[in-house]
C-alpha cells in the first residue's frame, strides 16, 4: 500500500479532529477546506446527496449555524482511504436539547481531501429533553 495522503490513517484521523473543531467552532470556512470540489455528502444517508462546493457549502451554512458541542465517541477507523468515527452533537432547537449519536464515514482522494462523506444516524439516535 502506497503511503500518500489518502492512504495515511494519521492523515485521516487528523482530518476527522479538524471536522470536529470545525464544527464546535461554527467555521464554515474550516469544514469547507476538508472538501474536494467534486466532493458529494449524503447526510443522513438515504437522503438526497449533495454534490459540489456550492451545494455542500449550503448544506454546512445551515449546519454550522447552530451552535452545538461536537466529541468523539470512540476512536476513528482508518484503512485504505476510508475513515469512520462516532460523534455526539448536542445542541438546542426551538428551545429543546438535543442529542444526535452519528457515525461519520469519509473517502479521501489521492490528494488527502474527503470526496465523499455520508452520515449514519436514523430517529432512534435523535434524543430531545
Amino acid at each position: 500500500m502506497s503511503n500518500t495522503p489518502s492512504t495515511n490513517a494519521a492523515h485521516m484521523t487528523a482530518v476527522a479532529e479538524r471536522y470536529v473543531q470545525a464544527l464546535n467552532q461554527g467555521d464554515l470556512d474550516a469544514v469547507m477546506a476538508l472538501f474536494a470540489a467534486d466532493a458529494c455528502v449524503e447526510d443522513p444517508v438515504g437522503s438526497e446527496p449533495r454534490r459540489g462546493t456550492e451545494a455542500i457549502r449550503g448544506f454546512f451554512q445551515r449546519v454550522t449555524s447552530t451552535p452545538m458541542t461536537v466529541v468523539h465517541d470512540g476512536e476513528p477507523r482508518a484503512v485504505a482511504n476510508e475513515v469512520a468515527f462516532g460523534l455526539k452533537l448536542s445542541f438546542t432547537r426551538d428551545g429543546k436539547h438535543t442529542t444526535l449519536s452519528v457515525i461519520d464515514h469519509f473517502r479521501f482522494n489521492a490528494d488527502g481531501d474527503i470526496v465523499a462523506m455520508r452520515a449514519f444516524f436514523g430517529p432512534q439516535n435523535i434524543h430531545v429533553a
